[in-house]
């Protein structure tokens, strides 16, 4: 292929339609767990009510909940992938291997978001409260909201957990509300998770004196909650699951969004890499962060 101006275009055009379609492959399984948040500057400030806990009954004076005391600064961070395509190979026609390399990023641009969720999630990182936010110390007001247990994942362990949330009161002692319908687990308590929502019966083996069998009885659990499994929750992770309440406004994890990627080129004879190196360079960037939001909607077992 002779390399003018012309087409080094449609060559362009060629590889960022890849890039689209790789974009597209990527199921955006982790905005089940997270909200998006816009980003339009540097950092994005959150401000967390003092006060959980909802509208009061308007006797005297309205009482103000305080947006200042507790804040949390989140900075965007920049990511990059680029490729270098040799020039003789465009010249020779055999950029084809390119086109499959520039779809691969944009899966890769497209996995960001669910890295940086998946990334959110496994870190206990201290919250606006100066505590880690998967803790069992947390008290929001005068009432405590454990979300942290050691427990590894079992019918019982799922109903305690599901037990606790449900009970969790706000600053006003009024109950929350948080009916969790998310269980997220890692490949090694796919099938325990399984177990636990989608069985209808429960089946155990009973021994009364001499004698013995099976008895099966309805699993309360079947159905409630719908079932997540993270594959990047293995190895020190594997042990890792979490509950979490995602049908109301806000969600346990945000992803903030200051740059969405696209693919962009250095593909001109002025450019250094083409002058000195005939090489072709093809990239995409982006920037953004994710945090854990609110330790009422989410809770953490099998932790070590």
């Amino acid at each position: 292929m002779d390399i003018n101006r012309k087409t080094m275009d449609v060559l362009f055009q060629g590889f960022n339609t890849n890039f689209l379609n790789g974009l597209e492959k990527v199921p955006a399984s982790w905005q089940k767990f997270c909200s998006v948040i816009p980003s339009g500057t540097a950092s994005n400030v959150y401000p967390f009510l003092e006060q959980f806990g909802g509208m009061r009954e308007w006797i005297g004076e309205r009482v103000t909940k305080d947006l200042a005391s507790r804040k949390m600064e989140v900075l965007n961070r920049d990511f990059e992938e680029t490729v270098a395509v040799p020039g003789n190979d465009i010249e020779d026609d055999q950029y084809g291997i390119y086109s499959t390399l520039i779809a691969q990023m944009g899966c890769h641009a497209a996995r960001l978001w669910h890295d940086l969720a998946v990334e959110a999630l496994v870190s206990n990182p201290l919250w606006a409260d100066d505590l880690n936010f998967f803790s069992s110390e947390r008290l929001y007001g005068e009432n405590t909201i454990c979300n942290l247990s050691s427990d590894t994942l079992s019918a019982s362990t799922y109903a305690a957990a599901r037990m606790t949330m449900m009970n969790y009161k706000g600053h006003t002692n009024r109950n929350l509300g948080i009916i969790p319908n998310l269980l997220i687990v890692g490949p090694k308590n796919e099938e325990t998770a399984f177990g636990i929502l989608k069985d209808r019966l429960h089946v155990q083996a009973v021994n009364e004196g001499s004698v013995s069998g099976i008895a099966a009885t309805d699993n309360p659990w079947n159905g409630s909650a719908e079932l997540l499994v993270l594959p990047e929750l293995s190895g020190e992770y594997e042990d890792n699951w979490y509950l979490a309440a995602t049908d109301g406004v806000l969600k346990p994890v945000f992803v903030q969004q200051r740059k969405m990627p696209s693919l962009v080129r250095l593909d001109s004879e002025g450019d250094e890499n083409v002058f000195r190196r005939k090489e072709y360079i093809y990239g995409t960037s982006a920037r953004g962060a994710s945090f854990l939001a609110f330790p009422h909607l989410i809770y953490q077992g099998g932790c070590k």
